[in-house]
């Protein structure tokens, strides 16, 4: 793959992020009078933490991966969202996804006014590798894939996906919300062979959790770093916090 610089928007390369008082202080405080908090009302008059430490601590344990490597999200929307941000250019960059699937990949592309390219999976729902690669241009900085597949409900095949994974110079994004309903194995225990690899994963499916808004992102740490500076700094709420 590219390096992630030469992925990265320059505008977002260059960007100073948003400083909160939460991200000076990582104790417990009774009052912090440089967030300007209520000092009624507890716990709910506080901000909560924008990195979600001890969420992100529950689930390094639960799905083997180190915190550093795991971004939590308002749903995967965010997460979704927040990669066109980061890496492509409106009118400028495109990014290519497997057709039909997850109507939110177009959605996002349409509101950050970026192309996307759509390929037909094969008969058996299956990835089309040569055309995918073939919709690819030096302006295709994310490749969107969907396993199980919304809508088809399959897996798709694994050595596919690694060939992609392989070959695409961009950014994979690997949808697995409905993984824990699948045969087929997560590529989470894989993250570490592929550093441009972005698998997202959800609490709203197997977990029963929709409405706590929480989805999961996990990826190589630098991008991590991407995503967290670029989110909105309190993008997890107290509630959804304490119910994961």
């Amino acid at each position: 793959m590219k390096l992630l610089n030469q992925l990265l928007r320059p505008t977002i390369k260059g960007l100073k992020p948003y400083s909160s008082a939460r991200d000076e202080y990582t104790g417990e405080a009774a009052v912090l009078l440089d967030a300007n908090e209520n000092p009624f009302n507890e716990p709910y008059n506080r901000y909560p933490d924008p990195y979600q430490r001890k969420v992100k601590e529950k689930i390094a344990t639960l799905k083997g991966v180190a915190a550093a490597h795991i971004f939590l999200g308002n749903g995967s929307d965010e997460p979704i969202d927040l990669l066109f941000r980061a890496f492509c250019e409106p009118a400028v960059d495109n990014v290519v996804s497997i057709d039909p699937t997850y109507g939110m990949y177009q959605v996002a592309a349409d509101i950050n006014n970026v192309e996307i390219r759509k390929v037909l999976l094969t008969d058996t729902f299956q990835l089309d590798v040569p055309a995918l690669l073939k919709a690819v241009d030096d302006r295709t900085k994310l490749l969107f894939l969907c396993s199980p597949n919304n809508p088809t409900g399959n897996c798709l095949g694994s050595a596919d996906i690694e060939l992609l994974l392989n070959q695409f110079e961009g950014i994979v994004v690997l949808d697995e919300a409905y993984i824990d309903f699948a045969p087929g194995q997560s590529f989470l225990n894989r993250l570490d062979e592929f550093p441009n690899l972005v698998i997202l994963q959800t609490f709203s499916k197997a977990w029963g959790m929709a409405g706590i808004r929480l989805g999961m992102a996990f990826a190589a740490q630098e991008l991590i770093g991407v995503l967290s500076k670029i989110k909105y700094p309190y993008n997890i709420n107290v509630l959804t916090q304490q119910k994961a």
